[in-house]
């Protein structure tokens, strides 16, 4: 499978993308900067550069994959509303161009689901919603 993964070097993506080519799936990786695209390389993945923020990047990035992962966010809590803002964008944007039958991933902390104390969450969960997690990726 071909496989676009954004957030490709943060915490996750860089055991993903690791995982992925060992599994012998062609991974294409978003880079933001030059040390993020040596990594990929290092990696065995193709580089493709761009950001949350560049739509049209990430719509070319998308193109012709099997399977989009979604794992980027700007962790930069002083904007936060305005990075769940961005994120839903490029959720957008990457969904776009998309064939009919392939895959798009997206993540997030289990931090911002609904429920109370001790529930099993479940995919079939509402998001939370609250102006405190302005952050809904679904």
């Amino acid at each position: 499978m071909r496989v676009f993964v954004t957030g490709a070097t943060g915490f996750i993506g860089t055991e993903l993308v690791k995982e992925l080519i060992e599994a012998g799936h062609q991974v294409r990786g978003l880079a933001r900067s030059d040390a993020g695209a040596e990594q990929l390389k290092a990696a065995g993945a193709e580089v493709h550069r761009g950001d949350l923020e560049d739509l049209d990047s990430l719509r070319s990035g998308a193109t012709g994959m099997d399977v989009v992962v979604n794992l980027a966010f700007n962790h930069d809590f002083s904007k936060f509303a305005q990075n769940g803002e961005d994120e839903r964008k490029a959720i957008e944007a990457l969904g776009s161009v998309l064939e009919p039958g392939k895959l798009l991933v997206v993540t997030s902390g289990i931090g911002m689901t609904s429920g109370e104390p001790g529930h099993v969450c479940m995919e079939s969960d509402p998001p939370a919603s609250s102006a405190s997690i302005p952050r809904q990726p679904a």
